[in-house]
């Protein structure tokens, strides 16, 4: 006894066709993709230097603001470090300001970190340039001065710059300025790497500049819109 088996046509027309893509439309594809990656790379690019300008900002602000408030919360002496230093892991680096940290100073002026230090991201640095961070009119200190306390990536090998918040919230740098009556504001200056190399003492497209009142230790934050 034979069984007939009937085919529909459309589901052998089904079985038939191929469902990957053809050459001509992978090429199209691909060159799709190339051509939103070439007009995406700038934004990307840029939205990448201003995530690490925030991320440096942040840290920057934070042991300021975390200084300020032990000072004052606490009834104690903060002491307040920016290191410089040459990156080894950059070739040609001619060191610029690339860490921040807090420590307590006791009775008898003997400071302890309060916290790790603060590395700034690797494209972002604190201008040493006095004209764009004020901050580094300050004499500046070596290990030896400070208590040799060791830093990420370079131990002892770099200077700092410092001043102290009192327990009454005011610092250091009323009496640290060479220049007193003209500077009523210090700043610190973020930029990226790239704008640091060039030598430039304007300010660039993308910065970060955080202004303390050496009276009362307030901060203010200045970040252009991008």
């Amino acid at each position: 006894m034979k069984t007939s088996v009937t085919i529909d046509r459309s589901t052998l027309m089904a079985q038939r066709t191929s469902p990957g893509f053809s050459l001509v439309e992978l090429l199209v594809v691909i060159s799709i993709i190339v051509l939103m990656a070439s007009l995406m790379g700038p934004t990307l690019n840029s939205a990448l230097r201003g995530n690490a300008m925030t991320q440096a900002g942040d840290k920057v602000t934070g042991t300021l603001t975390l200084a300020h408030q032990m000072a004052v919360t606490r009834n104690q002496t903060i002491e307040v470090r920016i290191y410089s230093y040459i990156d080894p892991e950059m070739p040609g680096d001619k060191g610029q300001g690339r860490a921040i940290q807090a420590f307590t100073v006791d009775d008898a002026g003997i400071p302890s970190p309060i916290s790790k230090a603060q590395v700034l991201p690797p494209t972002v640095v604190i201008s040493t340039n006095s004209t764009l961070s004020t901050i580094f009119d300050l004499t500046a200190m070596t290990p030896s001065q400070g208590g040799n306390f060791k830093i990420p990536r370079v131990g002892t090998k770099y200077s700092y710059v410092g001043f102290k918040y009192y327990r009454s919230g005011s610092t250091s740098l009323v009496s640290q300025s060479t220049n007193a009556s003209s500077q009523p504001h210090w700043c610190i200056t973020l930029e990226g790497i790239q704008d640091a190399s060039s030598g430039r003492s304007t300010l660039p497209k993308n910065f970060t500049t955080i202004t303390i009142d050496p009276y009362n230790g307030a901060l203010k934050t200045y970040r252009p819109t991008l």
